[in-house]
């Protein structure tokens, strides 16, 4: 079997596979990996395939949003995926103590885009796997990294407006939440696609997501205090950041292939 987008044979895909956003940096993680090598770039995917304590991996790189993650996505799963894991940035965090350099792992990403409504209506969760959530949690744990874990924000404006990102702290306004802060730890574009369409595949799927930018807190922002929406700070951060996230991604997989 030929997968149409991907351009690849279905042979070439094994059941565990990492899902970063960036093409450039499926060679970062191709580093990790023995025997590793490239096996197709068309567009935005690029597809690579090699091996980490004896599982063989494959990573493929979905590109921005939410259209080109669920093409991937759908295809590697015809292919013979079964567990899935977007290792990926989401600048800023949404609360004040989430410095830069931090890891956010979610349990479920809100479903603020447009393509997973053409899979299933607004109120089904877009929810992580358990087993993979947890065992990202313990190594994150084991190596000492600083992480989160709560909800995450998927969304498809990049350059969005405001109002786009205030209506989920608009309750923060009233007198009863004035002395709580909101349980949304982040936002990006491609989770909620990933989780949703293994659900309904009936595969696992996570997500661990780099910070790697100086807090935007909802709350000051909600407050009128306007902010800028920052991707990133320094590419050698993001890089020392995603490095750590390979890591604990690449141990989870093994653990999990061991299950």
């Amino acid at each position: 079997m030929f997968l149409p987008n991907l351009k690849i044979n279905k042979s070439i895909i094994t059941p565990y596979v990492l899902l970063p956003g960036d093409p450039d940096r499926v060679e970062l993680i191709g580093a990790k990996l023995r025997n590793f090598e490239i096996k197709k770039q068309t567009r935005e995917f690029k597809i690579g395939v090699g091996n980490y304590k004896g599982i063989p991996i494959t990573v493929c790189s979905t590109g921005i949003g939410g259209p080109s993650t669920a093409i991937a996505v759908e295809e590697l799963i015809n292919a013979g995926a079964q567990v899935l894991i977007r290792i990926g940035t989401c600048g800023g965090a949404w609360r004040a103590d989430i410095p830069i350099g931090s890891l956010i792992i979610p349990t479920a990403s809100i479903r603020d885009e447009g393509t997973t409504r053409e899979y299933i209506p607004e109120g089904f969760p877009a929810v992580a796997d358990l087993s993979v959530t947890q065992i990202l949690i313990d190594r994150a744990r084991q190596k000492d990294f600083k992480f989160f874990v709560g909800i995450n924000r998927t969304h498809d404006a990049f350059y969005g407006n405001q109002e786009a990102i205030t209506k989920w702290g608009s309750y923060l306004q009233e007198k009863r939440w004035l002395k709580e802060d909101t349980p949304i730890l982040s936002s990006e574009m491609e989770s909620a696609i990933l989780f949703t369409i293994a659900s309904l595949r009936n595969v696992k799927a996570g997500a661990i997501l780099a910070v790697n930018a100086e807090p935007e807190p909802l709350k000051e922002r909600i407050f009128g205090n306007k902010q800028e929406v920052t991707t990133e700070i320094n590419p050698a951060v993001t890089e020392r950041i995603i490095n750590k996230m390979i890591i604990i991604a690449l141990e989870a997989m093994f653990i999990l292939s061991n299950k």
